[in-house]
């Protein structure tokens, strides 16, 4: 049977949205939990990742039945496609976030020691330009979009800081050397939350110019 094309374009719009205020509050929680050494929070981001997935799968079955029922063309086949992608880049964000979580309980039972202070500076930039990512989707700001591209680089920049903290510091310290492969698997996991980022925003240029700018095309 035939279906409001508009009006479910608009709804699938609000869930992706949605998601979105959820997997920006588990990074925000996963970044306090780093930040002030907190297991029992990243506990409790561990434990909430099924919602995401839930909330993901359902827009997907939404998006498939608007594809098959409202025919859509030319710009609303763009925004059925986008909303469909950038669910599952946030999906996938919320599985990274979850990951962390993991790392950060286990860091809590080993031997005290100073993080980096890279990776609290990649906590928080991830959980910016997610922000933003999301705040040009809000505004269909390929302007804003384009900021985040650029943006990334800094998650890059800091990865690197990360690595070479590991090379000076664990051959001073043998002790360190479990514990650094957690922060490693942290900040690679933190600059895969960038890329992820990054592709979300580079919909939003698609969304709202009709352009790939996928692959430095733009």
């Amino acid at each position: 049977m035939p279906i409001d094309l508009e009006s479910n374009l608009r709804s699938l719009r609000s869930d992706v949205l949605a998601l979105g205020a959820k997997v920006e509050k588990r990074l925000h929680d996963v970044t306090e939990a780093i930040v002030n050494q907190d297991p029992d929070l990243a506990r409790a981001v561990k434990k909430g990742d099924q919602e995401i997935d839930d909330d993901d799968m359902r827009i997907e079955e939404e998006c498939i039945r608007v594809l098959a029922l409202g025919a859509p063309v030319a710009t609303d086949l763009r925004r059925v496609i986008t909303l469909m992608s950038i669910s599952g880049e946030l999906e996938r964000i919320a599985d990274l976030a979850k990951g962390i979580s993991k790392r950060v309980i286990r860091l809590s039972d080993m031997v005290a020691f100073r993080l980096p202070p890279a990776i609290s500076e990649m906590c928080y930039a991830s959980r910016d330009i997610l922000k933003d990512a999301l705040e040009a989707l809000v505004e269909n700001d390929p302007d804003k979009a384009r900021q985040v591209r650029a943006d990334d680089d800094r998650l890059d920049a800091l990865n690197k800081a990360v690595l070479r903290w590991a090379r000076e510091e664990v051959p001073q310290d043998a002790n360190l050397v479990t514990a650094a492969i957690e922060v490693l698997a942290i900040s690679q996991r933190f600059e895969r939350i960038g890329d992820l980022t990054t592709s979300m925003a580079e919909q939003v240029i698609y969304l709202a110019e009709g352009r790939n700018v996928r692959h430095g095309r733009d």
